[in-house]
């Protein structure tokens, strides 16, 4: 990859952006404390696969994911990859639950289906009486 001149910092910047940096990423840790004492109080409570958990920990992922690409923050990105992870394996479970009602409810259709096709053949079949 080649870099042009005007992409790289100047030697002032790249020295302000250091504590500048760490300053702003302490603001975000102060910021995420409500969130967090949130998520340890409220999500808690609540079932590990209710929709409204979910959410709150996605908002999390997001929050922190962001932290982590704008400020280098090394453990909002950790975070936010402990809690994706978690949400990921949870969804997973949903969705395969959901898949498996549905292949049920087919397969009951498809039985249905098939006892009805086999009452009506016998029904209309040319040696049956009416």
């Amino acid at each position: 990859m080649i870099v042009s001149a005007h992409q790289l910092p100047s030697p002032v910047v790249a020295a302000v952006r250091g504590p500048a940096l760490a300053f702003l990423r302490f603001h975000y840790r102060l910021a995420h404390l409500p969130l967090h004492a949130a998520e340890r109080v409220v999500l808690c409570r609540l079932d590990e696969r209710a929709s409204t958990r979910l959410a709150c920990e996605q908002l999390l992922v997001v929050c922190d994911r962001l932290a982590a690409r704008l400020l280098d923050d090394v453990a909002a990105a950790r975070r936010a990859d402990d809690l994706d992870r978690h949400t990921t394996l949870v969804r997973t479970g949903l969705a395969r639950e959901s898949h498996q009602r549905q292949r049920r409810g087919v397969q009951l259709l498809d039985e249905q289906r098939e006892r009805f096709q086999r009452r009506h053949r016998t029904r209309n079949s040319p040696g049956t009486p009416r």
